[in-house]
């Protein structure tokens, strides 16, 4: 039974079932490797459209102090080189 999309008739429930079902579906087919990428790839394009200062509180949020000194001790004198 072939229905087109506009047949199917789906509720707002049913629909967010098809959604997570493809969600699902395609993260199942991806290898370990693949989903890094996208992780990656998905939280720096997150990142980099926030500010200077939302970047600061978000490591200071997300990990702490102490990383993101880390972080910034690591840059400067990656930097002198």
């Amino acid at each position: 039974m072939n229905q087109s999309i506009n047949e199917s008739n789906l509720n707002a429930s049913q629909f967010e079932q098809l959604k997570e079902l493809y969600v699902d579906t395609i993260v199942d087919s991806m290898s370990h490797e693949d989903l890094e990428e996208y992780v990656r790839t998905d939280y720096y394009n997150c990142v980099d459209k926030l500010t200077y200062n939302e970047v600061i509180n978000d490591i200071k949020y997300t990990l702490d102090d102490e990383m993101l000194d880390e972080f910034i001790t690591t840059i400067k004198e990656d930097s002198k080189d």
